[in-house]
């Protein structure tokens, strides 16, 4: 209900008469759950100041009315726009909020011409102001899925030996992940070792590990919907005095980061905090990208901890901490933690040495 009442005060804010989400094969899940506890794959909702409607499909309709306290209207033998269409009409509205960075062109066309003379306003920076905020319930949830994504890796660590491809290292830490409880993987598991570890979303590949090898870990389980984002470096062996020395620099940049993290401070400044560190270091033209994001019911959600971004960091933002290093050719190393921003600094979710996991 605070949720609701939350977005129904943007909307009047806004100059709308409903706030509209259409969650086609997952376009919106995050934003459709997040409103309305509603899990499925299709959903169209309505939010009014006198109305909370929920649109779908014969697969879904008694789980919609199960999970939500919306009311349930159902599409059969017909097109959901249709439905969409009535229902604006009853409820007479002028003004519709949508999120246009989840519609594609040709789905906004449809709804837009069988509404009609309605107007519609783009909602999608309020919608990400509200979620970026985590109560306390949204927390926990994130930290069941880091305790989770954190017994898998320790299983899979002991589990990894040279000769194995990257995609089974891949696949054995997403089962373990599973095994632990959770509901999915928040995305494609990243295992990028030796030269391809300088790749800094280097997808699972038949490569095989070999000893010497730098393995760069990026996952995270879902668990109650919320994700986990966590990185790790393995060596096969003994790393190199190179590695060491790479490692430690990122490493520092990290904890100059989590040391001075907290609510008020830009994305911008928290990024250049590390950003700087690693510039000084000599090796800033290879640390590319953003030092972090927010994470929740999508695994990249705002608010963005990066030098483009000049807006004060929200309290209780759940954001990643993530500098790299990315030699082409040779390794990379990313350490990555998951912390909740607070008035006096920041709250460490993740719990994993950050040390090299030597196998």
């Amino acid at each position: 209900m605070e949720r609701i009442e939350k977005v129904t005060e943007l909307i009047n804010e806004k100059g709308a008469d409903a706030f509209l989400v259409v969650n086609i094969e997952n376009s919106s899940r995050a934003s459709s759950f997040y409103f309305s506890g509603f899990t499925g794959s299709f959903s169209i909702i309505l939010i009014s100041e006198n109305a909370k409607i929920l649109i779908t499909d014969p697969r879904y309709t008694s789980q919609a009315k199960q999970e939500t306290d919306f009311e349930v209207r159902e599409v059969r033998n017909g097109d959901f726009v249709e439905v969409l269409k009535t229902v604006v009409s009853d409820l007479n509205l002028k003004t519709i909020a949508l999120e246009e960075e989840r519609l594609s062109l040709a789905l906004f066309r449809r709804i837009s011409t069988a509404l009609g003379k309605r107007k519609f306003v783009g909602f999608d920076e309020e919608v990400k102001r509200l979620r970026m905020i985590k109560d306390e319930n949204e927390i926990e949830a994130i930290k069941q899925a880091i305790e989770i994504s954190e017994r898998a890796f320790l299983e899979t660590v002991q589990q990894i030996k040279a000769g194995m491809t990257e995609k089974e290292i891949a696949a054995l830490l997403e089962y373990n992940m599973r095994r632990e409880g959770a509901e999915g993987t928040a995305f494609d598991t990243i295992v990028a070792s030796g030269w391809r570890s300088a790749l800094p979303h280097g997808k699972a590949s038949e490569k095989v590990v070999e000893r010497g090898d730098v393995i760069v870990v990026d996952f995270g389980a879902v668990y109650e919907n919320y994700c986990a984002d966590i990185t790790r470096v393995v060596c096969i062996g003994e790393p190199s005095d190179r590695v060491r020395e790479i490692h430690e620099i990122v490493l520092e940049a990290q904890e100059r980061a989590l040391k001075n993290a907290k609510a008020g401070l830009t994305g911008k400044q928290l990024d250049s905090i590390a950003r700087d560190y690693i510039s000084e270091k000599g090796y800033g033209e290879f640390f590319g990208h953003s030092l972090g994001h927010g994470i929740g019911l999508e695994v990249h959600e705002g608010p963005v901890v990066s030098f483009r971004n000049d807006s004060p960091l929200p309290e209780n933002a759940v954001v990643t901490i993530e500098p790299g290093i990315y030699l082409e050719g040779e390794f990379g190393i990313r350490i990555e933690e998951d912390v909740v921003l607070k008035e006096q600094g920041c709250e460490i979710l993740t719990t994993l040495p950050r040390s090299i996991f030597v196998v």
